[in-house]
């Protein structure tokens, strides 16, 4: 691995010996929450910490004082585990000054993060993940320390490590946004304001959903089922005109930052859901508003044409002149398109027009945010390796925002961010309902025992109990969707002799689209056919998610039983975009001749469509664009002759696309001592996306063979094998 010179080796390697101090709690109960902050803050900060934590006592939690100069994550990971072991820790929130780890080595356990470790800075390509500190499970490998941005300690996912994530604790983060005492003034505020909120009777009852430009592909078919979930997640906002509100970019297109930045000032909102694209520094709620005239088109068209010109030089090698010929040639525009890039005046006008399509990091002190607990569906927001990041300016903005729930690198757009949230509406902390739900980059930025008000006529069910017969009867109980999703993750948990037939059972019968898309989460862990059986199923479930997924995991299951499902429901689902996508997108994961061969029949047969020509002529241009990536993929496994470089590149695809027909090449390539160590070790590595592929197990005991018959296999390499071995064998219950 290539380190650049900032970073410091040998020595920071050591762990030091820290001076900290533990202030243990008022109160015996029957668990208990670490505050861990830094000795300057608590010095600045101790009034506002104290009554912080005793409203956390107040609401049952004994709470230990952690204080230190802190001068590694293990010091401060050695601690928590220790109260873990002793006194049922249940969770911890880390104020002021605490270091990040930065992980790498462990993308797998991201949704969507790819970045090349090897070609970037590792503070770009590693993960900032507090994951390092509530799953005491997973296994690190120190690297080094960042000699420039002091708090950022670097290191790999070790290979003995579990290769999933299962939470011991929850955790949040407090991070100030400003330095010195205008940060310690931002603490102080913030715990006031959260002893406030602990101390008020709220339940939840107020919901607000945005969608913005880009998200699932803008597909009203995606985005109409939340209205579904959150009535099963959130029943107690459909009570009221104003309990539930859904918004869609295109609903407002003059006015929607307007319209949301109204709904995060209203005092009453209890949870905001942001459906977006994002950065560290903004939300991305919608991009040009549409025209209703050819002038208007052509004002946004010149508008977008001089922030290409603008951006061209920074982003790309190309010059100006360059890029205005090349837009000349391709699009026809004449000089007229290229004037005012450069003026002052016309720049200033541009931007503010930009500035209506997102929230910055400067609006958000303006708008003053109320909603109590805010999800970022969105890359970056939560990035709080950033000195100023979306999320933290919500908690400190000085509105009511208690805990935002954000991700600190990019996410995938196709995955459930609001999985177990109906936890909330029952009176779960923050902090219980995201430890089931955790990816190495989502995090809670706030208070994590912040709760809603739950209704004091029944019973919540205990969230610590470990008898799987205690849940079954959660689980066949009167009880909420997501609480009886919650049985099912207890069950996992707790290796339930009969799972994998229960969550098949569970998933035919149940009625809640929230329960049964968690049967599909979980089952996919269990190495039996129940799993195929019930994707099978998923194809034609109301849920459009499930119906989405179940193709996409079709396609990295890769058996040619699933063509007709797919080339069905490709027929049938045709207008909805995700789902069509991920027909074409996952048809090459399978025998595509068979299944062009029984799509064409099903398009002949279809006298609904209009014109089947064109259908037939859309359908073949897409499969054939996904079906040359599997064919470079495999010239990449198989031709040595090709540069090292691309055969690199295109292994690396294998990541995002692990296509079960090519497992045989791969392992070839993976066990041949004369192909270079670096394609042997990328191919190792790809080989631990075949999580859901029907010839994992052929995948295992070949790398086990490869392991036995070369004893000298280069450590790194062994390495990475034994990490894809761990990775596979979590989906092979």
């Amino acid at each position: 691995m290539r380190i650049p010179l900032l970073f410091i080796a040998v020595m920071l390697c050591l762990p030091l010996k820290a001076q900290h101090n533990v202030i243990n709690p008022t109160r015996r109960t029957d668990h208990t929450f670490a505050i861990v902050v830094d000795e300057q803050t608590l010095e600045a900060c101790r009034t506002q910490i104290d009554r912080y934590r005793q409203a956390v006592e107040n609401e049952g939690l004994g709470t230990y004082i952690l204080s230190g100069t802190w001068h590694s994550p293990e010091q401060i990971r050695t601690l928590l585990k220790d109260l873990y072991t002793k006194d049922n820790l249940e969770g911890s929130v880390f104020l002021g000054d605490i270091p990040i780890p930065m992980i790498r080595r462990a993308q797998h356990l991201c949704s969507a993060f790819k970045m090349d470790e090897e070609l970037f800075p590792m503070n770009e390509s590693s993960v900032p993940s507090d994951r390092f500190y509530d799953d005491f499970d997973l296994c690190f490998d120190f690297i080094a320390r960042d000699s420039v941005h002091t708090n950022f300690f670097y290191y790999n996912l070790s290979a003995v490590s579990p290769q999933i994530i299962t939470c011991d604790i929850y955790s949040g983060r407090i991070k100030p946004t400003l330095k010195g005492e205008e940060g310690y003034a931002q603490i102080r505020q913030y715990l006031q304001k959260v002893v406030a909120e602990k101390e008020a009777a709220n339940h939840l009852d107020r919901v607000v959903s945005y969608t913005g430009e880009g998200s699932f592909s803008n597909s009203l078919a995606a985005w109409k089922d939340e209205t579904v979930t959150l009535r099963e997640q959130v029943p107690a906002a459909f009570n009221h005109a104003d309990g539930a509100r859904f918004y869609m970019f295109f609903m407002y297109p003059e006015n929607i930052k307007d319209v949301i930045t109204d709904e995060l000032r209203r005092p009453d909102v209890d949870l905001m859901l942001f459906h977006e694209h994002g950065t560290p520094d903004r939300q991305y709620l919608t991009g040009a508003a549409p025209g209703t005239d050819e002038d208007t088109y052509y004002a946004s068209a010149r508008q977008k044409v001089r922030e290409y010109l603008r951006s061209v030089e920074r982003r790309s090698t190309m010059t100006r002149a360059e890029a205005e010929e090349k837009l000349v040639k391709e699009y026809g525009l004449d000089s007229v398109w290229f004037t005012g890039v450069d003026d002052p005046e016309q720049k200033v006008k541009d931007s503010l027009t930009d500035l209506r399509t997102g929230i910055v990091l400067e609006d958000i002190p303006q708008i003053v945010p109320n909603p109590r607990v805010v999800v970022f569906d969105a890359c970056y927001n939560g990035d709080f390796r950033e000195d100023r990041y979306i999320a933290g300016n919500y908690i400190f903005a000085g509105g009511k925002t208690i805990a935002c729930f954000g991700n600190s690198v990019n996410v995938l757009q196709d995955k459930s961010a609001t999985d177990l949230m109906g936890l909330l509406s029952c009176g779960y902390r923050v902090g219980e309902w995201t430890k089931y739900i955790n990816i190495l980059e989502s995090h809670i930025i706030g208070d994590p025992t912040y709760r809603f008000t739950h209704d004091a006529t029944r019973d919540l069910p205990d969230i610590h109990a470990a008898d799987t017969g205690y849940w079954m009867d959660v689980l066949k109980g009167d009880f909420p969707a997501d609480l009886q999703s919650l049985a099912l993750y207890k069950l996992f948990e707790l290796e339930y002799p009969q799972m994998s037939s229960l969550l098949h059972e569970t998933f035919l019968t149940s009625p809640h689209y929230t329960q049964r898309l968690q049967c599909m989460h979980l089952l996919a862990h269990y190495n039996d056919s129940n799993y195929a059986t019930l994707l099978k199923h998923a194809v034609t479930d109301p849920y459009e998610f499930i119906r989405r997924k179940a193709i996409y995991y079709m396609g990295r299951v890769g058996r040619n039983e699933f063509i007709p499902y797919m080339v069905e429901s490709y027929l049938r689902d045709n207008m909805a975009e995700r789902i069509a996508f991920n027909v074409t997108f996952s048809a090459h994961h399978l025998s595509t001749p068979v299944f062009r061969k029984m799509l064409d029949k099903a398009i002949d047969k279809a006298d609904y469509l209009y014109n089947k020509d064109s259908f037939r002529e859309e359908s073949e241009r897409m499969i054939n664009s996904a079906e040359s990536m599997l064919a470079s993929c495999w010239s990449a496994l198989i031709d040595k002759n090709a540069p090292l470089r691309t055969r690199r590149m295109y292994i690396s695809v294998l990541r995002n696309n692990p296509f079960p027909l090519l497992a045989p090449d791969a392992l070839q390539v993976l066990s041949d001592p004369s192909e270079p160590l670096a394609l042997r070790m990328d191919v190792a590595e790809a080989l631990g996306w075949y999580v859901r592929s029907f010839n994992r197990e052929e995948i295992v005991r070949s790398c086990k063979r490869i392991l036995a018959d070369h004893p000298q296999t280069e450590p790194e390499l062994a390495s990475e094998i034994t990490k894809t071995i761990n990775r596979l064998n979590a989906y092979m219950r």
